[in-house]
């Protein structure tokens, strides 16, 4: 945060309340770990640290463990934070090379950038292989437990493990960084059950097993916070925890995910060859496959990103890949709707806290359409980045069960108006929450489009009605939905079982792309029960009262999606 400009004319220098961090370093501890170190600053709070260029977490000790990081050049730089979020200058880039094999008597360590000390490492043909995620030989810590301090934050403890020079520590399903002392502290968590799962980590970075779920509850929030637990007063809200993952998967640039060849049935598919996949086992979405917005959502016009709301739904998506410079400035430190836990992507949707109205435009700037949802969100779509006509697409997905939400996986058309289209639309899956015994199998195309005419609308429910039902409760577990397009032909199914299917040409116009978002409320939330809504009066729309006290942070969970050809 900057906090004084000081000078006149041509010369202007900036001060900061806080120093930079002193003496960063790294060392190479175990194959593909790195121990970050620096000197710790008085009054910092916490220490913002950047791997590889990229964002990666806060921690409260001076020092960080990158894992499972590729053979090759690594960088580090690190910021300290003053408890008011106010913020030093970063340090200088720190660069270590990581070897592909590794023991203590080939330590590599790391040079400044800009600097005089450089890279040095020793080769060792007898170096051997430190198995990673394996247990170290000592025992997961026992007696954990939480309490509640009153301010929207848990107090967790766990006992000593002997061998272990640090423990680190899940909350919530979700890696949450990792600490010397025996006790992690939770804040700004929403009101229910929390959990907590730790492991004890030996000095050669080797892990016990994962300790048992231990779990606590927030009755309470502190002042200044919203229901979501995110900070309502002016300074900058914390960045999204530290996750577990495969580090370098987000900078992949391929449309294949590389991780998809571990799984045999992306090569046992009759027919088809694999040609696009994510299986979300990195630590960030992965900008060379997606866009974290619909495609219309914060498109420039003029001087200016235009924001828009679709079918009167609640949600503002928060774009933390977005080019607009305002938005990444103003929502994204606010809140992060993509967690991941190193195999799946979770799209959790949260009260919004920039809410100041209740107004119902449906577009105009960043400031105004951000300041009357009630709700943060988040969408993924392959919009110029992937599209195709014909092939078979999946996505393993598990739904949430609560009131408001309308999650959907779905291909869309990728030229515009002015480029030719019929403007299709394959829905693969939708649901509404409230009703998690139904999927939804649908196709929409309209005719006449042209650049000032939105079209003739048609819209196909396949057969037997689009509307599937078997008696299960699909929230409960990840299934797989699926569509197997072919032309003249679209083909609805659910873990691998037809559900749908739609004979129509129509359907053969144009090439889609791929989208998975998690909406809330909007019109079909709100249709008459017999259309699948809540059935509720137009005075009595969601979400009224009564919905805010019980919403309890939904989450569309993800495991893989993955496209075909025929081959």
């Amino acid at each position: 945060m900057l906090l004084v400009l000081v000078g006149s004319g041509l010369t202007t220098s900036v001060a900061y309340a806080i120093d930079a961090p002193q003496d960063p370093r790294g060392t190479e501890v175990a194959q593909s770990t790195v121990k970050w170190e620096w000197a710790s600053v008085p009054g910092a709070a916490h220490y913002e640290i950047s791997i590889d260029g990229n964002y990666e977490g806060i921690t409260r000790d001076p020092q960080y463990f990158s894992r499972n990081l590729w053979q090759g050049d690594h960088s580090m730089q690190v910021r300290a934070i003053e408890a008011n979020g106010t913020s030093s200058v970063s340090t200088n880039t720190v660069k270590i090379t990581v070897n592909s094999q590794f023991n203590a008597s080939s330590v590599s360590r790391s040079t400044v950038i800009g600097g005089t000390q450089q890279a040095a490492s020793s080769n060792n043909n007898s170096v051997v292989p430190v198995s990673r995620n394996a247990s170290s030989g000592f025992t997961a810590p026992g007696d954990g437990r939480g309490t509640e301090d009153g301010n929207g934050s848990i107090v967790w403890s766990w006992g000593s493990v002997e061998g272990a020079s640090t423990y680190e520590v899940t909350v919530d399903g979700a890696y949450a960084g990792e600490t010397s002392e025996l006790l992690y502290t939770s804040s700004n968590l929403w009101v229910g059950e929390h959990s907590l799962t730790v492991k004890a980590v030996d000095a050669n970075g080797l892990k016990s097993v994962q300790s048992e779920t231990f779990k606590a509850n927030v009755t309470t929030l502190g002042n200044g916070r919203s229901s979501s637990g995110v900070l309502l007063s002016d300074s900058t809200a914390p960045p999204p925890e530290q996750i577990v993952g495969d580090e370098s998967a987000s900078s992949v640039q391929s449309l294949i995910d590389p991780a998809s060849y571990n799984y045999s049935e992306t090569s046992q598919k009759s027919g088809y060859e694999l040609v696009f996949s994510d299986e979300f086992n990195g630590t960030a979405l992965n900008p060379y496959r997606w866009h974290s917005q619909l495609r219309w959502d914060g498109e420039f016009n003029g001087e200016r990103y235009e924001y828009r709301v679709i079918n009167g739904e609640d949600q503002f998506y928060v774009n933390v890949l977005s080019p607009d410079s305002a938005h990444t400035e103003k929502v994204v430190p606010v809140y992060n709707p993509f967690q991941f836990n190193g195999s799946t992507l979770s799209i959790r949707a949260a009260k919004n806290p920039l809410q100041t109205n209740t107004n119902k435009r449906t577009y105009g700037s960043l400031d105004e359409m951000s300041a009357q949802q009630t709700f943060l969100s988040g969408a993924i779509s392959t919009h110029e980045k992937f599209s195709q006509k014909y092939g078979y697409f999946e996505a393993r997905i598990k739904i949430p069960s609560h009131v408001g939400t309308f999650p959907a996986f779905w291909l869309f058309h990728e030229n515009r108006a002015w480029e030719g289209t019929q403007r299709t639309e394959i829905d693969i899956m939708e649901n509404l929450g409230h009703a998690p015994w139904y999927i939804y199998n649908s196709f929409h195309y309209f005719k006449n489009v042209t650049a000032t005419y939105s079209g003739d609308a048609n819209f196909i429910k396949p057969s037997p009605s689009g509307q599937v039902y078997t008696g299960k409760d699909y929230s409960e577990d990840y299934h797989v939905y699926a569509v197997d397009w072919t032309p003249g032909t679209v083909v609805w199914y659910i873990d691998g079982v037809e559900t749908s299917r739609m004979v129509n040409n129509e359907a053969n116009f144009e090439e889609l792309y791929v989208m998975l978002n998690l909406a809330m409320g909007g019109n079909w939330t709100n249709f008459p029960a017999n259309s699948g809504g809540l059935g509720r009066d137009s005075n009595n729309r969601y979400p009224n009262a009564n919905d805010l006290v019980e919403f309890s942070n939904p989450a569309l969970e993800i495991d893989y999606v993955r496209v075909y050809k025929k081959q």
